[in-house]
């Protein structure tokens, strides 16, 4: 994960790949995304055993601030 001041200071980072600008996400994305009980129930004595029911509040928290990207798209649980 890099973290930079905007979107401009990544588009002139050496390492930027053009097939990866619909991976950019602002910090608010990020919080959203980290504020789901995927994230947030990481401490409770419980969250094993629950991670399966926490997988549609992610995916679709993830769809919603990434607008559907295929960039984000998760792999299929195997």
């Amino acid at each position: 994960m890099h973290l930079f001041r905007s979107e401009e200071h990544v588009l002139h980072w050496s390492g930027y790949r053009h097939e990866a600008r619909d991976g950019l996400l602002s910090l608010a994305q990020v919080r959203t995304i980290f504020a789901t009980r995927r994230f947030s129930e990481r401490l409770s004595g419980t969250y094993v055993s629950r991670l399966a029911t926490y997988r549609g509040e992610f995916l679709a928290t993830l769809a919603a601030v990434t607008a559907g990207s295929p960039f984000w798209a998760p792999e299929p649980p195997s």
